[in-house]
Order: C-alpha cells, then sequence, then structure tokens
C-alpha cells in the first residue's frame, strides 16, 4: 500500500475481495435467509479479511475505508459481523494500543461499529433475553469496543501496557456503549474491567453519568443483573474513586451517591455500609426534577 506500483493493484484486490465476500455471506438476490444457509465454511477467510481490511487502515483516507471496505459489513447479519468483529479487534490493538500515533480515521471507524452494536436486535429492550450476549463475534466486537480485548502488554503504546493517561481519547466511544447498552450485563462486566484496569485514570465524572445511565436502564434486561456479582464490583470501583478524589467535588459525590442508592435497591449490602463513610458525609442527593 506504501508502493505506487503495487498500490493500485492491491486496492483491486481488496475491492474484489470485500465485494465477494460480502455476496457469499449476504446474497443480493436472497429475500429471506433461512437457518440452514449460513456459510459455516467462510469462518476462517472471515477473520482472515477482517485482519487485512485492519492492516491497511492507515494507508486509505476515511471515505474510502467506511463506504467501500467496511460499510458491507455493517448490516444487521451475524455472518457479516464475524469480518467487522475481527476488523475492530485488531483495529484496536494494532492502532490504539500499539501505534506510537493513532490514525486519523480510527476512531470515526470505530465509532461506526459502535453504532453497528447499538442497533442489533439483543439491545432491544424487552425483548426475548435481552442484553444477553451470545456466540463468538459480539462478545469480541464489545471487548475490543471497551479495549479490554488484550491482557496487558508491555510494549505497548498505551492502555495494554497499563497506561491510561490518555484515555481521553477513547472516553466518546465508552461512553456511548455504557450509556445506550451498559444495562446489559455482559456490556457492563466489560466497562468495569475497563474501569479496574484504568483506575485512578477513569475520570469520576464520566464513571458516574455512565454508571448511573447503565442503572436507570437495567430494566431493559429481562433478569436485569440478578444471580451476578455486578452490583458489589460496581460497588468496589465506587469505593476506590472515592477514595482517589477524595474530598469529592459536590457533583461527583451526588453521582456517585445515587449509583449507591441504585445498588441498594438491586440488595448489595456494602453499598448501604459505603454511604456511610466519611466521602459522602453529609452529602445530600440531587432534588427530583419537578414533571
Amino acid at each position: 500500500m506504501a508502493s505506487n506500483t503495487f498500490r493500485p493493484l492491491l486496492e483491486r484486490l481488496l475491492y474484489d475481495l470485500v465485494k465477494w465476500t460480502s455476496e457469499s455471506l449476504m446474497p443480493s438476490w436472497r429475500t429471506k435467509k433461512r437457518p440452514n444457509e449460513k456459510r459455516t465454511d467462510l469462518f476462517e477467510w472471515d477473520r482472515s479479511l477482517g485482519d487485512l481490511l485492519a492492516r491497511i487502515l492507515p494507508f486509505v483516507t476515511l471515505d474510502v475505508a467506511r463506504d467501500t471496505l467496511i460499510k458491507p459489513f455493517l448490516e444487521e447479519d451475524e455472518e457479516a459481523l464475524s469480518v467487522l468483529a475481527r476488523f475492530a479487534d485488531r483495529t484496536v490493538c494494532r492502532h490504539v494500543f500499539d501505534a506510537i500515533t493513532i490514525p486519523e480515521n480510527t476512531i470515526p471507524l470505530l465509532n461506526d461499529c459502535v453504532s453497528r452494536v447499538l442497533q442489533d436486535g439483543t439491545f432491544k429492550p424487552k425483548r426475548w433475553h435481552a442484553g444477553d450476549v451470545r456466540g463468538h463475534a459480539m462478545p469480541e466486537l464489545i471487548d475490543a469496543l471497551l479495549f479490554v480485548n488484550a491482557t496487558k502488554a508491555p510494549g505497548a503504546a498505551r492502555y495494554a501496557n497499563g497506561d491510561w493517561s490518555q484515555i481521553e481519547t477513547v472516553l466518546p466511544i465508552i461512553d456511548r456503549m455504557v450509556q445506550n447498552i451498559g444495562w446489559s450485563s455482559y456490556v457492563m462486566d466489560k466497562f468495569l474491567d475497563l474501569c479496574e484496569r484504568a483506575g485512578r485514570a477513569y475520570p469520576i465524572s464520566e464513571f458516574g453519568l455512565q454508571a448511573n445511565a447503565a442503572l436507570a436502564a437495567i430494566h431493559n434486561a429481562e433478569e436485569g443483573w440478578s444471580g451476578t456479582i455486578l452490583p458489589a464490583r460496581m460497588a468496589g470501583v465506587v469505593q476506590r474513586q472515592a477514595d482517589w478524589n477524595f474530598p469529592l467535588k459536590l457533583a461527583d459525590a451526588q453521582e456517585l451517591l445515587k449509583v449507591l442508592d441504585a445498588l441498594i435497591d438491586l440488595g448489595d449490602r456494602r453499598s448501604a455500609a459505603l454511604e456511610q463513610t466519611e466521602a459522602f458525609r453529609g452529602i445530600q442527593g440531587q432534588p427530583a426534577t419537578a414533571c
């Protein structure tokens, strides 16, 4: 792609591969998919193509990457999702974790992936098993978009090496995920992984707003967070945030207090004890908004 001689040839090949793959997975002539028509023979190919698209991302413009290479796999189709998930995973590893400078088209393309996740039927409120993330592709995609898809790598440029000081770069992506589908137990589990890895680098104000948005929509999930340790884990994050940022600003204290109130309603005893600690003593919750 860096060669004037070979770039035009490789570009044409890439366009043909994308077109062939999308047509193989989602034939334009098919009006309705039957369960037995799933292309299981293309699993390894889908992942290889997603990897290849991530590799060439820095060499193409945003418009080319978005409209020609990635758009065909943004359709709400489980098989197309396998290409997109691998693309997002490899993009985050190569161009966010490892790159000295994040390519300009990386964040916008990851935001396109977020849009695809948010429109997925998995997260339609009140539907059967709403928020229950299954399969291989969707978990892989969510892990990548919450930047917890790699274990600690000391040689990385950011995040995976334990340094989250540049977290503001990816916060808009995280915020969209948690604000909209943080009520899903799988998404919340990965978000709490992120908070625990980022530690004191995670902004307390962002955490409070995101946690409260997720808790306010927990009724969207068929069974909420029952049977999970998510309330206890979230209470632990609240406690650490309060300790790291003590004394708390009033707005931050009120947001965290609201989180604790919601966790108490879910039956978390630790949250009740936290409300009595020095960080929250004398802090009153935000007044209810008049209708």
